[in-house]
Order: C-alpha cells, then structure tokens, then sequence
C-alpha cells in the first residue's frame, strides 16, 4: 500500500466499521473503562453512555460478548484439525505441535468472532525459535486490499504512541513477492514523514538486518504470493462494500447493553432491599460532638445514625445504615400505636430480573446465530434428545459456515509453514497444499443413537458394520472391522437359537469383503 507522506491518519474509507470495531472490542474486554468511551457508539443514551456521564456511579457488566466469541473459537477451531500433508506428514505434526497450531488457531477464531475478521501471518525469526511461527492479526489492526473479494496485499500497523511530542507507527506492508517495513513520525491524525528505522528500539533489529527492513519472499513462494492469509467471520458485511467480515456481537450490542442495565437494577433491588430497623428516637443515645478543630477533615465515623456528631443533619441518605429514627412530627402507622422499634424490609424482585436477563440473554445467543442450549440454556426444561438436537442445529449451521469461509486460508497457510521451514530451516518441501478434514463433532445422545440403532436392526435394514460405524463415527476402517470381528466372534458361541429371539440378536450374514 502506497502511503503518502502527510495524508491523513487513518487513511479514508471503511468509515463505518473504525466506529465499531473500538466498540466490538470494548464489548469484547469487558474493560469499564473502554466500555464508557466506545459502548455508546453503537448503543447511544443506553446504560454505559449514563455510566460515562457519571463515572462515580456503580458499574457493572456481564461479559457475555467475550463467552460468544470465546465459544465461537471452540465451536470452530476446538478440536485438532485433520490437515492431509501426504509423504510431509510426519514433518507437519512436528512442526504444529513446535507452533502451537491449535492454540493459534483457536486464538484467531476468538478474534475472529469479536471482530468480525482476523489475518494469519506466518513469521520468522531464528533468534527466536529454529522453526516458522504464526500470529493472529486482528482486523482493525491493518489496511487490507480485496481484488474480487481475494485479499491483494495488506499493510500492519503497530501503533507504537506518543514519544517526544510525535505519534510513531510501524508499518508492515505484504505486498507481492516482498514485505516491506517502515517507521512513520508524525501527529494522531497526520502520517506525517518515513524515518529510520533505526530511530526506535522496536524496529532497530529490522535496520540491523541485511534485508534493511526489505524482505523478498519469492524464494518461499516463487509465483509472488502473500504469504498472509484472511478469515472473515462471516459474510456478506452489509455496513461496507470490502469483505472484511461481519462481528457475531453485530446488531446485537443494544441488548448487551440492556443485560447490563438489568444486572445493574438487579444489584440495586439488593442495596435498597437490606434489613433496616427504625427505632425511637428516645431511645439513641447520646454522643460527644466532633472536634471543630480548623484542621480537621469530615469522615465517616463522625456520622452517626444519619446526623453529623456536631448535631448538624446531613442531606446525605446513608444506604448502608442499619438504624434510623423517623422524623418528629410524623403520625405513626399502626393507628396511633407508638412502636420503639420497627423492622423494614423491602422486597426483592429477584424472579423479574432473573426472566428479564434470560429472555435477554436468550434473544442475544440466538441473534448471534447460536442455540441457547449452547449456552448452557435450558428454555424448554427436559426435552428428549431428538428435540434438544433440532433447536442446537442453528449453532451447527453457524459453525459450519465459519468453517467454510475459514478452510482455504487454513489450508494455504499451512502450506506457506511447511514452505519457510523448507527455506529457511533445511525442512522438505510440499510440492501440492493440504486437505483439511473437520473431524465431525456433533455429540449424539447416546441413548437416542441406541434406540435408532436398534430400530434398524429389528427391522433387518442396517448390517453389524454399519451399526458399529454409526455408534462409533470416530472410528477409522480398520477399527470397525476389528470390532465387527469380535461381534461375530461372540456371536459364534453364543446359545443355539431358541426361536423366540428378535432380529437384532440374530447374526447376519455378511459377505467376506
């Protein structure tokens, strides 16, 4: 990306998704302090715009945002993927298991899911490890380039602040055949002029290299390519023409807002509802007044039963007080009964507030595009397990979108790995890309895979290897064939058949394969 010297910071365009991706994130961290700033950008006079106009109130915050985007990663990238790399593959299982590939890929769906997008960049760096490393890029952390939806080059920016009076930025350009690094000093909102990069500590190594911050990558990839890939959470993204990936917290941040505002009511029914007993005022006794030395600074233990000690009352409602006396002049309200002391409890509305925070938690999952079972939801109490898994199906169709969009780029960045291992590092060279198999991992009831099983077998319609393929999806060919062995081996001396047996305790013939 050509960046001119003092143009704006940052560059035009994509306007609409810098509003939201600070507000994303701030939803994201469950951070009081950028939900106060970034919150009411997308949920404006909503609970965090009041909390930012008064910063000394209470806050509270349920971080349902990050547990969306926490099992988002789970969903799609929780279980080992099956990358088919051929004669390499003992080679890739070594070099994942140096990189952490799971880890970081579970790391880039969490961004993913919160963000709306995340960019795999592979890297390398001998002083740091003998083997290639991959890191997750968070989408508002770059300015990406799409040619017909594919990404074309991609620039990284690494904010590095304010130092002596200018605003520096490390850019990092993957551009066609090469990665380019420079260093910027200028203002918050002007780019300003291109330094050197030996100017700052973070980039210094860069400079030191013999590259001098230019490095050709066509020796890894001789037909030019990036060696950065791209993962949109979903698509299309309707507040922008660029792919550059839909937040699941998306449309949905009013509603976290409301659950916050919910949890903060619910806490306040728990202050205002503390056991508190009114007594007469005969019956206080008397203290020593506070010293009026010029000194001396007000403090909580000068306060007494709502009064200050120097007799003078205070406009202050103190709702912590365990004790008050009712104001003279008062008529009492047991019908001219004088009571000494009277118990005041105020009453919880512990059952609204918990049905308010589920229905809200229950439109915001299913709003994400995920069951509220997934959530640990039960909304319809005991249901059987052909229902529970019809209603968890929208969170396996979402998943299995994200997968979708997310294969390509897992593939080709494994491959890019294998490819610097074989440069720089002596490892061999893949000669084809990967195939990646998501392992199935829908958990059937047990028991409704059983009676289904069963079913079949009583009506003579499903073969011992079939049955034992279906109670087993994990199972590899050999496997089965073992354990459809020991079932006939058993079979085999079991009782002679008396005649009253049903289908399924009969042994069917199978042809030898």
């Amino acid at each position: 990306m050509l960046i001119r010297p003092d143009s704006q910071w940052p560059p035009p365009g994509a306007a609409k998704m810098r509003k939201r991706w600070p507000s994303w994130r701030a939803w994201w961290s469950g951070d009081f302090d950028e939900l106060r700033k970034h919150a009411p950008a997308t949920a404006p006079n909503g609970y965090w715009a009041k909390r930012d106009r008064h910063p000394e109130d209470r806050q509270v915050h349920l971080p349902l945002a990050a547990d969306i985007a926490r099992t988002s990663a789970e969903l799609v990238f929780g279980d080992t993927q099956a990358l088919d790399f051929g004669p390499l593959q003992d080679s890739w299982e070594e070099l994942a298991q140096d990189i952490g590939w799971t880890n970081s890929l579970l790391e880039a769906g969490e961004v993913d899911a919160a963000l709306g997008g995340v960019f795999l960049r592979p890297a390398w760096d001998k002083a740091v490890a003998n083997h290639p490393l991959l890191t997750a890029v968070p989408v508002d952390e770059a300015l990406p380039e799409f040619r017909f939806g594919m990404l074309w080059q991609v620039t990284f920016v690494t904010e590095l602040g304010e130092r002596d009076g200018f605003w520096w930025r490390w850019l990092e350009h993957h551009e066609r055949g090469q990665i380019r690094h420079e260093l910027w000093k200028g203002t918050a909102t002007n780019i300003g002029r291109a330094v050197a990069l030996a100017d700052q500590p973070e980039t210094a190594p860069l400079a030191a290299g013999e590259d001098g911050g230019l490095i050709d990558t066509t020796p890894i990839r001789p037909d030019g390519g990036l060696l950065v890939d791209y993962i949109p959470n979903d698509l299309p993204q309707p507040l922008d023409r660029l792919p550059f990936g839909r937040s699941d917290l998306q449309g949905i941040e009013s509603a976290l807002d409301m659950l916050d505002t919910t949890w903060d009511s619910w806490m306040r029914d728990l202050d205002l509802g503390k056991g508190r007993v009114i007594v007469s005022s005969e019956m206080l006794d008397g203290i020593a007044p506070a010293p009026r030395s010029t000194g001396h600074v007000q403090t909580a233990t000068d306060r007494f039963f709502g009064r200050l000690r120097r007799g003078t009352p205070t406009k202050v409602f103190d709702e912590d007080a365990k004790v008050f006396t009712p104001l003279p002049g008062l008529p009492p309200d047991d019908g001219g009964k004088v009571t000494p002391i009277t118990h005041v409890q105020f009453q919880l509305r512990v059952q609204e507030h918990a049905d308010t925070a589920m229905a809200l938690v229950e439109q915001i999952v299913s709003r994400a595009g995920y069951a509220p079972q997934t959530f640990g939801q039960d909304v319809d109490g005991q249901i059987s397990g052909t229902s529970r898994r019809l209603r968890e199906r929208r969170t396996y169709t979402t998943r299995n979108r994200k997968r979708r969009y997310a294969r390509s780029a897992i593939e080709r960045t494994a491959e890019t790995l294998m490819l610097i291992a074989a440069t720089d590092f002596g490892g061999e060279r893949p000669t084809e890309r990967p195939k990646l198999d998501w392992r199935d991992t829908d958990q059937s009831d047990p028991k409704e895979t059983a009676e289904t099983i069963n079913t079949l077998r009583m009506a003579e319609a499903m073969s011992t290897e079939i049955a034992v393929r279906m109670a087993h999806p994990d199972w590899d060919d050999t496997q089965v064939k073992e354990e459809v062995g020991r079932i006939k081996a058993e079979r085999a001396t079991a009782p002679a058949p008396s005649g009253f047996e049903t289908p399924d305790q009969l042994d069917d013939e199978e042809p030898q394969a």
